[in-house]
């Protein structure tokens, strides 16, 4: 089987929130935004029967196992910040489910929310761009399901094979310390700060972004729209300081809109950025 250009692996889930039910997941945001950016794209997961995506992922060759369940997070902010609980997991994300011939991938996002991707799965990808967000590694849960914060110490068959880190203020926020630990591991490790833009750390250097001015709806999604969005920029170039650049701007679309809505095409992306004077 042909590999698409870029895949995403990681669990497609439910997105509770007051009185509605969405479709999220670090996968479903990456995976749309490089759909929108035109390249070719696959999802790699696991979901129960139930799930259902409405058309939402039309275009996009999703592949995996079912499970029982779908994983489901029910989601509140205050004051900018999230509170989470998790109430169904899908089953984990092995190396035997990747399909023959995407090993070929150019670009692939590790993305779990639930820690859910086995390690197995790092090694396989050879000549692929491979991102990690390891969010869904620096979290855990209680037996209610309450998300709370985790170290996440990274074993060398993971950081070995990751050629760029991403990951938000949130999720490093109780652990600090362990940044320094990162950089000294991988060669592109980005600090996405929400609306005051992202830090990226490169060759011994931090570099500072600004976020594009928007108006804010909802947050979720828009660090793995950010990855995504650095990622295919980065493939094409080889410049992180220009992938930074229109990163930024691609996820400043996102977080305009509920869930995935705000997931913009390349046009207006462009049209953003030539009103900022800025080149893409």
């Amino acid at each position: 089987m042909k590999s698409p250009e870029f895949i995403s692996i990681g669990h497609v889930t439910y997105d509770i929130y007051p009185g509605e039910r969405l479709i999220g997941g670090s996968a479903v945001y990456s995976s749309l935004t490089a759909c929108k950016l035109g390249l070719s794209t696959g999802i790699i997961t696991s979901r129960g029967l139930d799930f259902s995506c409405d058309g939402l992922l039309k275009g996009i060759n999703i592949s995996g196992s079912l499970s029982p369940h779908t994983t489901t997070f029910h989601n509140s902010y205050y004051q900018g910040k999230r509170k989470q609980t998790i109430n169904e997991i899908a089953n984990r994300i092995k190396k035997e489910q990747i399909p023959q011939g995407w090993d070929k991938a150019k670009i692939v996002h590790i993305c779990p929310v639930a820690d859910e991707v086995d390690q197995e799965i790092f090694t396989l990808f050879k000549d692929s761009l491979v991102c990690l967000t390891p969010q869904g590694l620096m979290r855990r849960w209680d037996e209610k399901g309450q998300v709370y914060p985790k170290r996440w110490i990274p074993v060398f068959k993971v950081s070995s094979q990751v050629d760029v880190l991403i990951f938000s203020e949130e999720d490093i926020a109780t652990f600090p310390e362990m940044l320094e630990k990162y950089k000294s591991l991988i060669n592109i490790v980005i600090l996405t700060r929400g609306a005051e833009g992202s830090i990226l750390y490169w060759r011994g250097k931090e570099f500072y972004f600004s976020a594009f001015k928007t108006e804010e709806k909802d947050p979720t999604g828009a660090g793995d729209v950010f990855a995504a969005a650095f990622l295919v920029k980065y493939y094409q170039t080889d410049d992180p300081i220009e992938s930074s650049r229109f990163a930024n701007c691609v996820a400043s679309f996102a977080v305009e809109g509920k869930g995935t809505a705000g997931i913009s095409n390349f046009d207006r992306i462009i049209k953003r950025a030539s009103l900022m004077g800025i080149d893409l």
